[in-house]
């Protein structure tokens, strides 16, 4: 699927680093240094907190084709391989081109995948093959999204496939949550104040999505109302009537995965990288994360 990206890099909220990493690469494709650019990302971190948006950030500032790979698999035992190839082959002349991959860990599978004749090993082997393919480098970029990178296979995500793993996180200040809301509300046509806003303790938990549904809710509102245009008070009704999920033992081991796959260390926030300066702060993360695995993977 083509998609026609709508948005820059100019509209991430936070994440600084990585989006001057991403800026930066872009410069050097658009430039022509092709060689210098990654072969692919990995963009990893908890449910709601903007992959996709800044994978097509991204795309839109490169200034070049962007394409979503779909579901190319058939019931028909040799199909799913021949409509693979017939895509590869289109990325393969298109170039440059960005190739998204969303959920990534589900998508591509891994080789050791039994029960369809072989047919799960053999796509992992041909987009391996071709994410390895250094003489597409700055031609074909790939980016991988997940918010389960600890899924992924290491065979795609090691160094001369997807090298730069990117964690994203949720706002981290009050300051950041307010600026979310005004860069949602631009992204959909509305008009907001976010320095107005109240917001409680429970507010201090909401991701990227969960910002974006108050901000649309806030239009709903206006909506059965017969109204066009929404109000301020539109905005702080929806906040105030906003609940965020509960599942925080799911959230917290997603992000403890990001932050474990992260390859440069300016990617994290200051806690997290506090956190990792501190004697075996590495060792300790990876402890607590294999702990909360286990615990979701038995709820």
């Amino acid at each position: 699927e083509f998609v026609e990206p709508k948005h820059k890099l100019d509209l991430v909220v936070g994440q600084e680093a990585a989006v001057k990493r991403l800026k930066d690469d872009a410069n050097l494709i658009t430039n022509g240094h092709q060689e210098a650019a990654p072969m692919g990302y990995l963009i990893c971190g908890p449910v709601g907190t903007g992959k996709t948006f800044l994978a097509e950030c991204y795309a839109g500032s490169i200034g070049i084709p962007c394409v979503k790979l779909r579901n190319f698999r058939s019931k028909y035992v040799g199909e799913s391989e021949g409509n693979l190839q017939r895509v590869l082959t289109v990325l393969r002349s298109l170039g440059p081109v960005v190739v998204i991959i969303d959920e990534a860990d589900a998508s591509l599978g891994d080789r050791n995948q039994d029960g369809d004749s072989g047919t799960s090993g053999r796509v992992f082997s041909m987009i391996a093959q071709q994410m390895g393919d250094t003489q597409y480098r700055g031609r074909i970029i790939w980016m991988l999204l997940t918010c389960r990178p600890d899924l992924l296979p290491i065979d795609l995500k090691r160094q001369g496939r997807a090298e730069v793993h990117i964690p994203l996180f949720y706002p981290h200040s009050e300051a950041e949550i307010r600026l979310m809301f005004g860069v949602m509300g631009r992204k959909n046509g509305i008009k907001l104040d976010a320095s107005t806003l109240t917001l409680s303790e429970r507010h201090k938990t909401l991701s990227g999505a969960d910002i974006e549904s108050v901000v649309l809710t806030a239009r709903r509102f206006a909506l059965v109302d017969n109204r066009n245009d929404v109000t301020q008070d539109d905005v702080a009704t929806a906040l105030a009537d906003f609940i965020p999920s509960a599942q925080g033992i799911e959230k917290d081991m997603q992000e403890a995965a990001a932050v474990l796959e992260c390859t440069q260390l300016d990617f994290l926030t200051p806690e997290w990288r506090e956190r990792l300066d501190a004697k075996d702060g590495r060792a300790k993360l990876q402890q607590q994360f294999t702990q909360m695995r286990a615990t979701v993977e038995s709820m």
